[in-house]
């Protein structure tokens, strides 16, 4: 996968069962992502090329548990017209055991006026070189 992003397990994202919560895991998605939108960005606002999450899915594998060495791989799988989707694996390490996968889709907002905005063409042309 194009971009790969470490996340710490800390003991707040545990459950009774000591596992990490699968709300957390969508989180530990989240913060992938953001990392790799940022790099985007490159110091641009969100509010010039930003998304709502239209859609999330995770397949969980094996429980997540304090001390492990977690990485969030991700990748852009499909780009629509207004809309593109990434797929992730959070997995031990680079390339260990897989923990859980998922994938989620994004919508570009218009902020203006609330509405799904077309990908702008620079937009478009990264995303052809995450996949």
């Amino acid at each position: 996968m194009p971009f790969s992003h470490p996340i710490e397990v800390r003991f707040r994202d545990l459950d009774a069962m000591g596992h990490v919560n699968n709300a957390v895991v969508v989180s530990f998605m989240e913060q992938a992502r953001y990392m790799w939108w940022r790099g985007f960005l490159a110091g641009r606002a969100f509010t010039e090329e930003g998304f709502l999450i239209a859609r999330t899915e995770v397949d969980y594998r094996r429980p997540i548990l304090l001390g492990d060495d977690v990485r969030v791989e991700l990748r852009c799988t499909k780009v629509g017209t207004t809309s593109f989707d990434v797929t992730y694996r959070l997995t031990r390490g680079p390339g260990g055991a897989v923990f859980a996968e998922g994938r989620t889709v994004q919508v570009m907002l218009d902020f203006a006026t609330q509405a799904p905005a077309p990908l702008a063409e620079r937009t478009r042309a990264w995303l052809a070189t995450q996949g």
